[in-house]
């Protein structure tokens, strides 16, 4: 069981939208308008009880990792490599995430993965030791490994940082065919395909092999980026075939393919080597850069006072468009006012937060969004040509944003207005009856946000007097909250064989219930080897949710999330007040 001593970080709830569709997401014979699709952004059931810190998806990213207080990983979507998954199509589903700890992959004892990076075809994690952990595709040395099809496993990257005990790896980010990785000491490596400059060592490499094929050279193990001697990196950022580098003086370089004009330079050229950017290299501090992101094919740029600005195609038609791209970089007027905390960039959407009086608001734009990635809601369009507020996050508190291929994920600190959100999915089996004394009684018992046990106040241990207001996890939900990273992660389904409703003194004993074989050694052992936890036969109640007996959310019109006419859920603070 890991610490109970209150967390000293930032963490909030997983909320969803856009196409969860994972085997069609993208492809023509897809409907634009499937019954996954959701329009809103709900908060995700199968993690509405781990205590979130981190998101992590990217622009090409048809997966998602989000990772918890406690240094676990949870994936889920379609992630480059099928090994992950138990489904012969290698989805994992967004309601049965897989958890992945950081000791059963290989990493030091007590270490706890903090940050990562997704790209189409293979994925990061980095843990607190500096280690980083890469698995997919790497056909041309991408992760960082001796060139092979793909990497089926999370397995270290060593590279020529090992050789300085002072230095340890502290971000990644990653394109279609390479891959960089900074370290604490201000150094950036590449690895993978230098096809446009994207490894920043001044050449491609491109050689005719036969007629009609042209290679590039491959870099494999990670190697130093020249250009940086005398400067600090302390972040960088890629897109589908450029990056951006941020020093510690707030100056930004670019390099990599310049289609579009994405690099900010004022021209579609190539740049072999990181260059900097005019723009922010300026004697005015406050106008030097403060973040740096990457678009698939678009750059923006934070400064020191939290002004957006942003180069190269992001939208479909005009201004910043394929015909008329930002050649360098430009304040959006509808946001040129706004503080910007939080920012993402996915597929085709741009997202920031920003105060708007004692909270914050979501903003939104991008064209050409398909699945409701934008999360505008049901009753607006699915795309937005200027920055619109997120009516559907109206109150809620967004510490953090991450943008997909196809979807978009929210992270938002608990409150009042996030315990009114619906739920996706919206409706899970459950008993319609207190699980501790299976009486009926005048009031209605309260629901676990996350399974929907229903537990009436005395009935707790220890008993309340009253519901309170708020979010409440029944015990098993709580427990699995708090457990430390090399605790297996069960879905909702396997919760039920363990709450079984006290017996009357006069009825017969039960027989002894059957043990579940997920927790055994022998599956657990197999559970490292898959990187899976074994997902046990739900045995719920048939009994489906809805029943006037139970506290359900009423007046709810759709599984998008209609928030008004609607009756507030009877929720309460647990008894474990590290959950708060």
């Amino acid at each position: 069981m890991a610490d109970t001593k209150k967390p000293e970080q930032e963490w909030g709830r997983v909320l969803i939208c856009g196409g969860l569709d994972w085997a069609t997401n993208g492809r023509k014979e897809r409907s634009s308008a499937s019954e996954t699709d959701l329009l809103s952004p709900l908060i995700l059931r199968s993690l509405s009880n781990v205590k979130t810190t981190k998101l992590i998806t990217g622009p090409s990213a048809n997966y998602a990792v989000v990772l918890d207080i406690y240094g676990a990983a949870y994936i889920f979507g379609k992630p480059p490599s099928a090994s992950l998954s138990t489904s012969p199509d290698g989805i994992i589903s967004q309601d049965e995430p897989v958890k992945i700890s950081p000791s059963l992959i290989g990493a030091p004892e007590g270490a706890k993965f903090v940050t990562g990076a997704a790209a189409r075809g293979h994925f990061f994690l980095v843990d607190d030791h500096g280690g980083v952990w890469g698995c997919g595709n790497n056909v041309v040395g991408q992760i960082g490994l001796p060139v092979t099809m793909t990497i089926d496993k999370l397995t270290r990257v060593t590279g020529p940082w090992t050789k300085d005990p002072e230095s340890k790896i502290i971000q990644v980010s990653a394109g279609h065919t390479f891959s960089l990785f900074l370290t604490s000491t201000g150094n950036v490596y590449a690895a993978g395909s230098s096809e446009c400059g994207q490894l920043g060592n001044g050449k491609t490499g491109e050689r005719l092999v036969k007629a009609g094929k042209i290679t590039y050279d491959v870099e494999s193990p990670p190697r130093l980026i020249q250009g940086f001697e005398k400067r600090k990196i302390v972040q960088i950022a890629s897109g589908n075939q450029h990056s951006l580098a941020l020093d510690e003086e707030g100056y930004v370089y670019a390099w990599g393919y310049a289609g579009y004009s994405r690099l900010g330079l004022q021209d579609q050229k190539d740049r072999l080597t990181p260059t900097i950017v005019p723009h922010y290299a300026g004697n005015n501090l406050l106008t030097r850069a403060a973040e740096v992101l990457c678009g698939p094919t678009s750059s923006v740029v934070i400064n020191k006072q939290g002004l957006l600005a942003i180069a190269g195609k992001f939208k479909l038609t005009g201004d910043g468009s394929t015909g008329q791209p930002y050649t360098y970089f430009k304040y959006i007027q509808d946001i040129s006012n706004c503080k910007v905390l939080k920012a993402s960039c996915g597929g085709c959407t741009h997202f920031l937060t920003t105060p708007e009086g004692k909270g914050v608001m979501t903003v939104g734009f991008g064209q050409g969004c398909l699945y409701g990635e934008l999360g505008l809601g049901p009753e607006l369009g699915k795309s937005a040509t200027k920055p619109v507020k997120i009516e559907p996050l109206n109150k809620i508190d967004v510490i953090d944003v991450a943008g997909g291929a196809f979807f978009s994920l929210f992270l938002a600190k608990p409150n009042e207005f996030l315990s009114e959100i619906d739920r996706h999915p919206e409706h899970v089996e459950s008993p319609t009856k207190c699980v501790v004394c299976n009486l009926d009684k005048q009031d209605a018992p309260m629901e676990c946000e996350r399974c929907d046990t229903p537990y009436h106040p005395e009935c707790c241990d220890p008993p309340l007097a009253e519901a309170p207001d708020g979010e409440w996890f029944c015990p098993k939900c709580t427990k699995q909250a708090d457990a430390g990273p090399d605790e297996p992660f069960e879905p909702m389904r396997s919760y039920e064989n363990e709450r079984e409703p006290k017996k009357k003194a006069s009825d017969p004993a039960p027989a002894p219930a059957p043990v579940s074989k997920s927790n055994s050694t022998k599956d657990t052992k197999n559970s490292v080897e898959r990187l899976v936890t074994p997902r046990p036969e739900s045995v719920r109640s048939s009994t489906p949710r809805g029943t006037p007996s139970s506290n359900k959310r009423k007046g709810s019109e759709s599984v998008q999330g209609m928030l008004k006419d609607r009756v507030k859920r009877i929720r309460f603070i647990t008894t474990n007040k590290n959950l708060f």
